[in-house]
């Protein structure tokens, strides 16, 4: 059976993007933002003046990671206390993995329809621009 995978769309990807960087500039930092679609796919990247210019890989990769789990990067740590070491180890080194702060999926009704990266502040505060993002999809999403 063929499954229909919904997906983040260009246009809320643009929508996302100016609460992502208004909560920055909120914040006092500089970040790069990526937003994919739900395979991990880039839909768009913005990086600001003065961003380190290693988070704009930084960000996707946090994305990715996030879109591909359907799982907050932030939430690594917890998920692989318990996990024995190789697994530890295996997904530290997997390429594009991330497992601190600043990746978020966008889940619609449980499903995974994509997810935002940030990188080039803390990953606390990269996770709150983040999540400003998400949630100005889903408030979109509520009025439509």
């Amino acid at each position: 059976m063929l499954r229909n995978q919904p997906s983040l769309s260009l246009d809320l990807a643009l929508l996302a993007l100016p609460a992502v960087l208004a909560e920055a500039r909120r914040l006092g930092v500089r970040v790069s933002v990526s937003l994919v679609d739900a395979a991990g796919q880039l839909i768009h990247l913005a990086h600001m003046d003065g961003a380190p210019a290693l988070s704009r890989d930084i960000a996707l990769d946090k994305a990715y990671t996030a879109a591909s789990f359907g799982l907050a990067t932030s939430r690594w740590e917890a998920e692989l206390a318990a996990a024995p070491a190789s697994v530890r180890n295996g997904l530290a080194h997997r390429p594009r993995m991330v497992l601190f702060g600043g990746g978020v999926p966008v889940k619609v009704e449980g499903t995974t329809v994509g997810a935002i990266g940030v990188s080039g502040a803390s990953a606390e505060q990269d996770e709150q621009c983040a999540l400003a993002g998400v949630n100005a999809i889903l408030a979109a999403l509520n009025q439509a």
